[in-house]
């Protein structure tokens, strides 16, 4: 079974974090240390308790990010958040954030946090791509691989006046109206100087928590961090991908294979049909290729045209003349006459036909005209 986890970062890199798993939109579980897999998982290797992990989030103490209220008025909510990274980036340079000297802007990681508001102070982060490098290595190596990085800081409300204090994890975190920092640090007396500071009490810091859970307010994984989109096609699928390949391919074969041998089967008989049939006329012909052209040798004797697609062909020649008139049934007599039925509306339109036929040089009979419906239809023997 999946569950939520949040990690709460101690001030001090190398002290344990707390951890609060979460089940149904609740906090379940409270410990410190690195067990918040449940029991079950404890003893199996970390990869594979990957898959105890649902969402999680990493909360960063307030020494490793700097946040910054940049306004830019005038502009759109998107030209202003652009305006406002840039600001920032450039106040950060020879700054130090999360923890390394940042150096310059391209050793820098700034993110804007989402808004719609563009008269609205846009909130910046900034730390370091090292920072970064380590958090999110950090996350994998713990199983946490998709992981939100959310600033403690932004887990405390926004104050109208003032600051606001609370107690996350085990870091003390203040937030003004356009600043945050610890409350341990030595300037932080003088920075809140005589202004008000309203606690936040526990259970709206974990109500913060639970919310940001499912709706970071500022997840520094963008950029060059962002998470990497699942693959689609891991190594076991690629291999059963490649097997049904081979398979479906295997199968085309064989049925290409199959169909051949059944069209040769099938002109062997044909062949043979053939050679059986040109026999009874000439009982010389002995294979199929010699015994078309001896058959219309035959029927060109008898006073044919040379075989049926000489005849064939002079008739749809003819048909030309009109095309209304249409052939319903054809067929060749032994001593090569042509028997064709032409239907047509009128009889002036099969007339058309005959002339053409004629003309051409062919020598016909009409053996009987006969009215089908609202066609003629008209038996005609076709010879040389």
């Amino acid at each position: 079974m999946a569950h939520d986890y949040i990690i709460l970062l101690a001030p001090e890199r190398d002290a344990p974090p707390i951890w609060y798993r979460v089940d149904g939109g609740r906090i379940v579980r409270r410990g410190k240390g690195m067990g918040w897999l449940p029991p079950q998982r404890e003893g199996a290797p970390q990869e594979a308790g990957t898959d105890a992990v649902g969402q999680a989030m990493l909360v960063l103490p307030p020494h490793a990010t700097t946040l910054h209220w940049i306004a830019c008025p005038g502009m759109t909510a998107r030209q202003g958040a652009t305006a406002a990274r840039l600001m920032a980036l450039e106040a950060s340079i020879g700054a130090h954030a999360g923890g390394a000297s940042t150096g310059d802007a391209e050793r820098l990681h700034a993110v804007v946090a989402a808004s719609d508001d563009a008269e609205a102070p846009h909130i910046v982060a900034v730390t370091s791509h090292s920072a970064m490098a380590h958090w999110v290595g950090w996350c994998e190596a713990h199983g946490l691989g998709e992981a939100s990085i959310v600033p403690a800081a932004l887990m405390l409300p926004a104050p109208e006046d003032g600051f606001v204090r609370a107690l996350i994890g085990e870091a003390d975190v203040v937030r003004g109206i356009d600043s945050s920092f610890a409350g341990d640090e030595a300037l932080a007396p003088f920075i809140i100087g005589d202004a008000p500071v309203t606690p936040v009490p526990a259970d709206s810091i974990d109500a913060a928590l639970l919310r940001a859970l499912d709706a970071p307010p500022l997840d520094l994984r963008q950029g060059s961090f962002a998470r990497r989109s699942p693959a689609r096609f891991d190594q076991a699928r690629w291999t059963r991908i490649a097997i049904m390949t081979g398979g479906i391919a295997l199968a085309a074969l064989l049925i290409a294979l199959v169909t051949l041998l059944r069209l040769n089967a099938e002109t062997r008989r044909l062949n043979a049909q053939t050679v059986a049939l040109a026999q009874t006329v000439d009982p010389a012909i002995s294979d199929p290729e010699t015994a078309e052209g001896r058959i219309a040798a035959l029927l060109a004797a008898r006073g044919g045209r040379g075989g049926f697609t000489g005849v064939m062909a002079g008739l749809m020649s003819a048909m030309q003349a009109n095309p209304n008139v249409v052939l319903t049934n054809v067929s060749q007599g032994a001593d090569g006459a042509l028997r064709v039925q032409l239907a047509a509306s009128k009889a002036e339109e099969i007339n058309e036909v005959l002339i053409a036929i004629q003309e051409a040089g062919w020598r016909l009979s009409a053996n009987a005209v006969q009215q089908r419906g609202a066609r003629l239809i008209a038996d005609i023997m076709v010879v040389r």
